[in-house]
């Protein structure tokens, strides 16, 4: 291709970036991209290359190779946001303090929890993430490599272009750097790592609960874990285990199909929409069309590798969602008292090794991260178990050069065969996603990917390193992992839950899948239908109906009913609205509201006296709280609901009654005492704006979205949201909707939560947040290049050798 992208990038020129930010506070957007879309400003291409904007910001790219193409596409999602996935590469280095500095966070806050940058940098560097990056790399194929090394060559114009005007982020920042080729595999290491971070946080958090009351109590508050494979060579009580240094939402995903006799046009349809941290804009997904000789595809792209998760390609159309497969495990290592750098494996005493790496950060002295290893996984300082033994951590090996090479398989398959031996590929790599897909001819399946170890046991108990159970066997092979192919009845679903429950147990257990709420709703919504179409999709895909928790919400209002307590009239306000509430979640709903502040009391009453309040608030972060609160409310058997009675002192039905004096006091704190204000709507917010637009300054010119919002956690369209002291803020929601109905597979719909760009001062970084909020969708095609509408720029490049 020419250029090299290790060239030096221009010095930052801060007053230039300073009126950039400047005119987009004003409100002056430009339509334009920047750095300008013109033929000097792009890298070297071989052949023919054209690209088009429309005035919906998606990029269509027409490249006679696809190593053209990958350049062309390095460029455009450099100039839009490079921003977002030069933080995934500074996370994923354990670099982040270089970037932004060791900055605290707020005790009180979700994520971070009162935890600093600089400890996120220590718990990740030891990974490696970026050494092994560069390793899959060296052993790509000459193709793939040359791919992503055009992808960087591609970013790196555009970043030269900028000459020195970076996105406004950077004025606070530290340096804008080179961007790599292996960085596109370690982008994608990155954000694999964010989602597997949630079954870590699941797991410590479980063991965290038998540290705090012992297994016989553990059982009732995870009556689903495998308890007959618990470990016996230890007592689980003592002190908790640590925290990571990150809370990751759990948030999931949807994804549904059916074949072609379920579907009004006679081909299979397929709808995803995938579920993603909402903030900052841009959002995750990075909307392109690209073609070669030899692809057609349209889709949403990976931040920093220029592969799509989800799309379609005129014969396919496929899906995203987290598969929540167990990829981690932790082992007590013992030490040899006469060698403490040996420990009890499973042959006899096996090595420790110890590391150490120096650690900058912006406006800090350098510090040295120190760590050790051995076989089963990294020895972090500090990490010890309940009872003072080291503890370890252990996260199975993969490939991103396999995972990116069968992507680029994916974009080709024409046939099923073909789009399963790229899916064999696929999950060699970090990801573990369910995958559903369907084909023209009227084929419809669902699938899991991502490298699951060979375990001898589960994998949700801490076991000492020399326990046989605790042992790996290598991996799991793509065949070996669950699936639906063409399914009886014509019709799949996935929404991170247990898609088939007799096959999950090979790949985790039903602690670390999300509750069936969803999936649920999926398979009740296809089956009341006989054929769907687009449009019955589009009210699935808009479904805020949380059945879930009818019968939650009756046992609620029961025992409040039940109470001798007396109700203050707050209170008996709130149960009246309560009981008389259909389970809807509209932004006109009061029922939600209530039911919302009063569900989430009732778990910390009920939680916080048994488990002790530090305990406790990480359960109630966790995935299983909620089914696990709704179980107590529904089940008057239940044998948990003594438990709480004689920890907390009262009776189930006073806690009731003071959750609900709650949840009026919540009620009217963020919308008025006139109980016919307490609407979801005036609750329930999403407010949506890039980094900048979260500083206090900044907010109200720079803010792209302010809207109430329907649904709640588990509604089909979904809303996971931060208890804020004004209201709740949406963090998760569906932040792309892709619906494709295969009787014309070159046309598919989309909504996305942001617009392609993330700066504040493009017309295209907050132009398709409305459209998105009122769930409103946009066709978007497989068109020739001469063929897309309302198009705003456009560039040709012509270079014959």
């Amino acid at each position: 291709m020419g250029t090299d992208p290790r060239v030096d990038l221009p010095r930052k020129r801060r007053l230039a970036m300073l009126a950039s930010l400047c005119r987009a506070v004003l409100g002056r957007r430009r339509v334009e991209t920047f750095p300008a879309l013109s033929v000097a400003s792009l890298p070297a291409v071989q052949g023919r290359l054209e690209i088009v904007r429309d005035r919906r910001g998606v990029v269509h790219v027409y490249a006679e190779h696809e190593t053209s193409l990958c350049a062309a596409l390095g460029f455009m999602q450099a100039a839009d946001r490079f921003f977002q996935f030069d933080v995934l590469r500074h996370v994923g280095a354990g670099r982040l303090c270089e970037l932004v500095g060791d900055l605290p966070a707020p005790r009180d806050d979700e994520i971070f929890a009162g935890k600093r940058i600089g400890d996120l940098d220590a718990f990740v560097a030891p990974l490696d993430l970026a050494r092994k990056s560069a390793g899959d790399l060296a052993r790509m194929s000459p193709h793939g490599r040359a791919c992503i090394e055009s992808f960087a060559e591609g970013v790196g114009a555009a970043l030269r272009a900028m000459r020195g005007v970076y996105p406004g982020e950077y004025l606070l920042l530290g340096r804008v750097r080179v961007w790599e080729p292996a960085d596109c595999l370690l982008a994608a290491r990155t954000s694999a790592l964010a989602v597997s971070m949630v079954n870590f946080d699941t797991e410590l958090t479980f063991d965290a609960v038998r540290s705090a009351v012992g297994d016989e109590l553990a059982r009732k508050i995870y009556p689903g874990a495998p308890w007959e494979a618990a470990p016996t060579s230890y007592e689980a009580r003592g002190s908790a285990p640590p925290q990571a240094p990150v809370h990751v939402p759990a948030g999931g995903s949807n994804s549904w199909a059916v074949a072609a006799d379920r579907s009004a046009s006679g081909a299979p349809l397929l709808a995803n929409d995938p579920h993603v941290p909402l903030l900052p804009l841009p959002t995750y997904w990075y909307h392109v069309h690209v073609e070669t000789p030899s692809l057609r595809a349209q889709g949403g792209m990976f931040p920093g590798c220029p592969v799509l998760g989800f799309g379609h390609n005129g014969y396919l159309a496929w899906s995203v969602t987290t598969g929540y497969r167990d990829s981690w495990d932790f082992y007590r290592i013992h030490r040899s008292p006469g060698d403490p750098m040996t420990y009890a494996a499973l042959d006899g005493l096996a090595p420790i090794t110890r590391h150490e790496q120096p650690h900058r950060s912006r406006l800090r002295r350098p510090r040295t991260l120190a760590w050790e290893s051995c076989e089963h996984g990294v020895l972090l300082p500090g990490w010890k178990h309940h009872d003072g033994v080291d503890l370890s951590i252990r996260l199975v090996e993969s490939d991103a050069g396999e995972w990116f090479e069968g992507h680029l398989d994916l974009l080709c398959s024409r046939s099923v065969d073909e789009h399963r031996r790229a899916l064999a590929r696929i999950h060699r790599g970090p990801f573990d996603f369910n995958h559903v897909y369907a084909h023209r001819d009227g084929f419809v399946g669902w699938e899991i990917y991502g490298v699951v170890p060979r375990r001898r046991g589960d994998g949700l108990f801490v076991r000492d390193a020399d326990d046989p159970a605790a042992q790996w066997d290598g991996v799991l092979g793509f065949e070996e992992m669950p699936k639906i192919l063409e399914p009886q009845g014509g019709a799949v679903g996935s929404a991170n839950s247990i898609t088939d429950p007799g096959n999950f147990h090979q790949i985790a257990t039903a602690v670390h899948f999300e509750a069936r709420y969803r999936q649920e709703r999926i398979e009740s919504l296809l089956g009341a239908e006989p054929l769907h179409s687009v449009a019955t999709f589009e009210a699935m895909q808009r479904d805020v109906e949380a059945v879930h928790v009818r019968e939650a919400c009756a046992g609620l209002v029961a025992l409040a009913r039940r109470s001798e307590a007396r109700a203050e009239p707050a209170a008996a306000a709130a149960l009246e609205i309560l009981a008389g509430w259909d389970g809807r979640c509209d932004v006109e709903s009061r029922g939600v509201t209530v039911f919302f502040f009063a569900r989430k009391e009732l778990a910390r009453l009920c939680f916080e006296p048994l488990l002790g309040a530090q305990v406790a608030r990480r359960f109630l972060a966790g995935r299983r709280v909620l089914p696990r609160i709704h179980d107590l409310l529904t089940d008057e058997h239940d044998s948990l609901r003594a438990c709480v009675e004689i920890a907390g002192h009262r009776s189930l039905a006073d806690l009731a009654v003071e959750a609900l004096a709650h949840a009026a006091t919540r009620a009217a704190t963020c919308a008025g005492a006139d109980s016919r204000r307490w609407k979801w709507g005036n609750v329930q917010r999403v407010r949506l704006g890039a980094v900048l637009a979260e500083l206090p300054i900044l907010r109200r010119r720079l803010r792209a979205l302010d809207a109430a919002f329907p649904g709640e956690e588990y509604t089909l369209s979904p809303a996971r949201s931060i208890d804020e002291p004004s209201g709740l803020r949406v963090l998760v929601g569906a932040s792309s909707r892709f619906i494709c109905d295969l009787a014309r597979p070159e046309e598919a719909w989309f909504a996305h939560s942001g617009g392609a760009s993330g700066d504040p001062g493009s017309f295209f970084h907050a132009d398709a947040c409305g459209p998105w909020s009122r769930f409103e969708m946009f066709r978007s095609c497989l068109w020739k290049p001469e063929d897309v509408p309302d198009v705003v720029e456009r560039v040709v490049v012509n270079r014959r050798a």
